[in-house]
């Protein structure tokens, strides 16, 4: 026990918990903290430019590192404004953790006018957190950041906050600094695994969905290995993406929802029809489902709309999922590693009826996807050929929302878990920069490119400058449409008229040399494999100007049916 502020508190806690790195913006009421930090050698601190960015710097470390993210933020303002970044990482099972400060405890709720008061700060943190909490004396700071990580880390990750009143982190009390928090992932149910087993030894279709989970848990090599051991296709969702290389023979990429030949999937022909159903419908083909540390959401379900085999075997970390959305044969409450070791050791001592190798049904399954794709929209295709031909196999793809991630988070082939970073549910427009940059900081040895369109990037440009300060080196495509691009086309079908769309935006190339970076403009796709190459070797932070309009993607039904309206 050490007499301390609270500040130093707060810090000496993050730094039990092997913490090294911080984002965040001091203001009046932090200031203690930012004293502590000094002092303290073993975390860095990266200032950013606007508390949102902080956050989803703070978000965009964890995707990549697998460690918590930890934002601070002063009082009011700053604090709401990392709201938007912490339901991106609620939504989307991202651990950070956001440390407020807050207005004189003695203060809180009267509504006296206090500088940065809001009535209820606290509350405006729950909607987008697992858990928020207060420490309203100096020696309970510790078992409060104790337990906020306990939160973060337990079941499905997911962000945090604490908030401290400004005069508490000023002052000094005789504190204990605890034991860091040890999070046990729950084990699977022992009946649960054996019926799931039995199940899958008797499918002769078994199919396997990978989401996120599998790549928190890191389950990679047993989802491998129990997709070789009963020949099953591997999908996986956007956040999935990574979770099996996808050279691996069996991985069948994560277009799940797109349309391919009702010959090939049925292995049997249409009598005089040209009709072709989507890829979804490979699972109805199929017998049995595993579906792994996925949430079956509406976008990757199609609205639900999604025709998954009579039989469900659901493992999920979080007992809330199972059967939330799709009723499960069988439901595996547990982390997604020990459930597929444990399912392998049942099955590998079974006898499948499940014995030909599918292999080939999935490549030919992969190049009727490509085709299709090629047919309608070969410029989307070729962006994607490009990049992967340009991008060393370890770089880290982290996307903003435009058309062009769009086609990649479908069809941009992936060889190692947590190298591909996406604002699935939220669908947060601004993530990139900021999400990139903490990306970079996570993994510094790793190339990091950004996909972002003109609209999205201007909503965080501004934390370019926190690249150049700390020397973060990330390449961003900025694909420049002069619009909110993927806003257009639907209002275009949908009305006839476009409204509040179109952009003018600045000169991209002064931007980039006004912040210190490399710029570049391409005039076409085939010029941007070899600037990508060329701004990764550089090892600069590089902004690669591409004005065009991309097609929209047709991988997913409602795009698709835009895509084809349009051109009609």
């Amino acid at each position: 026990m050490a007499r301390m502020t609270g500040g130093e508190a707060v810090v000496r806690s993050l730094s039990a918990h092997s913490v090294s790195i911080v984002f965040g913006i001091p203001g009046a009421h932090n200031l203690a903290i930012y004293d502590a930090l000094v002092d303290v050698a073993d975390i860095k601190h990266v200032v950013a430019r606007h508390e949102q960015g902080a956050a989803f710097m703070a978000d965009g470390y964890a995707r990549v590192s697998g460690l918590a993210g930890i934002c601070i933020c002063t009082t009011g303002p700053a604090a709401l404004n990392t709201l938007a970044s912490l339901g991106t990482a609620l939504s989307d099972s991202s651990p950070v953790l956001c440390i407020a400060s807050q207005i004189p405890a003695a203060g809180i709720g009267l509504n006296k006018g206090y500088l940065h008061e809001c009535s209820d700060q606290l509350s405006c943190f729950r909607p987008v957190t697992k858990w928020s909490g207060r420490a309203n004396t100096v020696s309970s700071i510790p078992s409060v950041i104790k337990e906020a990580f306990k939160r973060m880390l337990s079941g499905r990750p997911g962000p945090v906050a604490v908030e401290i009143p400004c005069d508490v982190l000023d002052a000094s009390e005789n504190v204990e600094i605890p034991e860091p928090t040890v999070v046990t992932r729950p084990k699977p149910d022992f009946e649960h695994l054996r019926q799931a087993a039995q199940l899958i030894a008797k499918a002769q279709r078994p199919v396997i969905w990978a989401g996120g989970g599998v790549i928190v848990s890191q389950a990679s090599d047993s989802l491998s290995k129990l997709a070789e051991l009963i020949q099953a296709p591997v999908f996986t969702t956007v956040l999935g993406k990574g979770a099996i290389s996808d050279e691996h023979p069996l991985a069948a990429g994560s277009a799940i929802l797109h349309p391919v030949s009702c010959e090939y999937l049925f292995g049997k022909s249409v009598s005089g029809s040209t009709e072709t159903l989507e890829t979804k419908e490979f699972f109805s083909g199929c017998d049995v489902m595993i579906a792994v540390g996925t949430r079956f959401t509406e976008e990757e379900t199609d609205r639900w709309n999604l025709r998954l085999p009579n039989s469900l075997i659901h493992i999920d970390i979080d007992s809330n999922e199972i059967n939330r959305n799709y009723p499960a044969t069988v439901g595996i409450v547990g982390d997604a590693r020990q459930s597929l070791q444990e399912l392998n050791k049942f099955l590998g001592s079974m006898s499948l009826q499940n014995s030909s190798n599918r292999v080939e049904e999935v490549s030919e399954l992969r190049k009727l996807v490509l085709r299709d794709c090629c047919q309608l929209a070969p410029t989307g295709v070729e962006l994607v050929t490009r990049l992967r031909a340009a991008l060393p196999r370890e770089t880290i793809i982290v996307s903003d929302l435009t058309i062009g991630a769009y086609w990649c988070r479908r069809l941009l082939d992936l060889y190692q878990p947590r190298t591909y970073v996406y604002p699935w549910g939220f669908c947060t427009l601004g993530f990139g920069v900021p999400a990139a940059i903490g990306a970079k900081l996570a993994q510094p040895s790793q190339p990091v490119v950004l996909l972002s369109g003109d609209g999205g990037f201007l909503f965080n440009c501004q934390e370019l400058a926190v690249a150049i300060q700390f020397n973060v080196p990330i390449v961003v495509l900025l694909f420049n449409d002069n619009a909110y691009g993927v806003l257009k086309p639907q209002q275009e079908v949908r009305y006839g008229r476009t409204s509040a769309v179109d952009l003018v935006n600045p000169d991209f190339m002064t931007l980039a040399r006004a912040f210190g970076v490399d710029g570049q403009r391409v005039e076409s796709i085939d010029q941007l494999g070899l600037a990508v190459a060329t701004a990764i070797a550089s090892n600069k932070t590089t902004i690669i100007e591409v004005p065009l309009s991309l097609p929209l993607p047709v991988m997913e039904p409602a795009p698709r049916l835009l895509h084809q309206m349009g051109s009609q």
